[in-house]
């Protein structure tokens, strides 16, 4: 859930808002005369957009969406059945 706070509420109740955090997964934009100004979030959920938006990742989901498309993909039992005959072999 994401709550807009103004950032003179954000400064006086921030042990709050980090326990929130922490314990709901909160996530809360922080404004200054109105304005969005910064997000206050989950370290892992931060991870997570940092991840989303690495060049390579982006990359390699658009090559493996051109291959589902053509018909390049593998179901993930097949996968794993051709994972395992290549340990046995």
């Amino acid at each position: 859930m994401t709550t807009v706070v103004p950032a003179y509420i954000a400064r006086t109740q921030l042990g709050s808002l980090l326990k929130e955090i922490s314990q709901k997964r909160s996530r809360f934009i922080i404004t200054k005369s109105g304005k969005p100004t910064a997000v206050l979030l989950n370290a892992q959920d931060f991870d997570d957009i940092l991840e989303e938006l690495d060049p390579v990742l982006q990359k390699s989901l658009k090559t493996a969406s051109k291959e589902h498309r053509a018909g390049k993909s593998v179901t993930l039992k097949d996968y794993l059945k051709e994972r395992l005959t290549r340990r046995a072999g």
